[in-house]
This record gives structure tokens, C-alpha cells and sequence, in this order.
């Protein structure tokens, strides 16, 4: 598919949204750990001897020094080139012995290894929120880095009722942040970028890889850890329907 040039979304202005896109975890259903403790709990089975309080500095600091870069370079940096900078930042700050890709692989795996320990909870304003979009007119869609089965685990939580599509990097063969993966939904739905948000727990992947296309950024950030100041925020799920008209525009508008 063309990657074509789109409107570039204003992070506050809601008035004219089709369409409402989720990712799925961390967001409709998640963890009981959020990204630091998770964060912490991977340095931890890697063999590191790090207090939580010192994961916070070294990740605010890492998070920093990223955001300085992308403000003074952002034409050229992507995200990998932003999530390698956090990386050796983070290294640094920790004084790591791994670093770079061999840091990343090790905490990937220790991430996937918690995550299996880890109850997963449905959000609990999930089922009403999604139902009141739905009946506000809103089409719903899922775009998110899974495997192809994303539908049966939605239905497991009876929640694939509610998405008109239901897109999986694996299914696909592109992942968030990059555009392709935003286009699929996108035509799904039948939605310019502009008349559609995206609502996602990442920073990176959701609010970067969003807002490149055109679409509008939402974060979600139950513990406020992610505090990024350029995007709209939310810390429960269920504030989302404040932030939308009460009815969704029809036609071509």
C-alpha cells in the first residue's frame, strides 16, 4: 500500500471522529505491573541487583535524553533509533554490563517470561465504554503488535463483538509505530487519519507511530509514569468517552 502524506493531527481537537482504534495490552486488558515494575522485575531475572527507585531515575533520565534528541533531530530519528538511544541511556545509568541489541533481546525475554506469570485483567470500564461508543455511532477497530489469534483472545474476553476490525501485526506482517500497520486499519474502517484516534499505553509505538500518520493520539497511563506533556492523556479507560462528541459525524464529513 502508497504511504501517502497526511493532515498532521491537533492533539486536542476531537470535534470530527469517525472512527476509535485500541491496542490490547496494557490497554483493554493488562497486568498488574505496569511498565516500570515490569521494567524492574526484568532487570531483576536478568541478574541485575537494582531497587525499583533506581530503575524510576535511570528510566526518567534515559526518557529525557531521547526527548531532547527527537526534538533537536526528529527528521532523523525513528523509533528504533529512539528505542536504542533509551537503551544505552538506560545501560549507562544503571551501569549495565549488557548493552545495545544484547540489553534489548535479554529484556524482551525477561518481559514475555513475567507477563506469563502476571493474572490479566480486563480493564473494568472496557465492556461499557465500547458499547457507548458503539451505540454513539463510532466504528471500532483494533490495531495491535500480536499474534494472528488476536480475535479468539478478544473473544475469551468477550470483546470481539464490538470491533468492526480486528488488526494484528503478525496477521499482517508490520507492527506499530510503522504506518503500514495504521493503514490497514484505516481502510478497514473506511477512515481518513484525521477522523480517527488511536488510544494506546506506549508511548512510543501508539502515540509516535499514530500521530506520524495523521491519526490522534490518546495515552493511557493508569499510574502516571509516562508523563509526556505533547499528547492527550487519560489515566482510566472510561475517560475516553469525555473526550468525544456525543455522537459520532455522518456522511463523508
Amino acid at each position: 500500500m502508497a504511504i501517502r502524506r497526511t493532515e498532521r493531527a491537533s492533539p486536542d481537537r476531537f470535534d470530527y471522529i469517525e472512527a476509535v482504534f485500541f491496542d490490547v495490552g496494557g490497554t483493554l486488558i493488562y497486568s498488574e505491573l505496569g511498565h516500570l515494575d515490569l521494567l524492574h522485575e526484568a532487570l531483576v531475572v536478568i541478574g541485575y541487583k537494582v531497587t525499583r527507585d533506581m530503575v524510576l531515575a535511570a528510566n526518567d533520565a534515559a526518557r529525557r535524553a531521547v526527548a531532547r534528541r527527537r526534538r533537536r533531530h526528529a527528521a532523523r530519528m525513528d523509533i528504533g533509533a529512539a528505542s536504542r538511544m533509551w537503551l544505552d541511556h538506560l545501560a549507562e545509568a544503571l551501569d549495565l554490563d549488557l548493552r545495545g541489541a544484547d540489553l534489548g533481546r535479554e529484556l524482551t525475554n525477561a518481559i514475555r517470561e513475567i507477563e506469563t506469570r502476571s493474572p490479566e485483567i480486563l480493564d473494568p470500564d472496557a465492556h461499557e465504554l465500547l458499547s457507548a461508543l458503539r451505540d454513539r455511532g463510532y466504528r471500532l477497530g483494533i490495531i495491535s503488535n500480536w499474534s494472528a489469534d488476536l480475535r479468539d483472545y478478544l473473544k475469551s474476553f468477550g470483546l470481539a463483538k464490538y470491533f468492526d476490525a480486528v488488526i494484528a501485526s503478525e496477521a499482517v506482517g508490520t507492527a506499530k509505530p510503522h504506518r503500514e500497520i495504521f493503514l490497514r486499519g484505516l481502510t478497514a474502517l473506511d477512515c481518513r487519519p484525521i477522523a480517527a484516534v488511536h488510544v494506546g499505553d506506549d508511548y512510543w509505538a501508539d502515540v509516535v507511530g499514530a500521530r506520524e500518520i495523521g491519526v490522534h493520539p490518546v495515552l493511557i497511563d493508569r499510574d502516571r509514569e509516562d508523563v509526556h506533556a505533547d499528547c492527550t492523556t487519560i489515566t482510566r479507560l472510561g475517560e475516553l468517552a469525555d473526550l468525544l462528541p456525543p455522537k459520532a459525524p455522518t456522511g463523508d464529513g
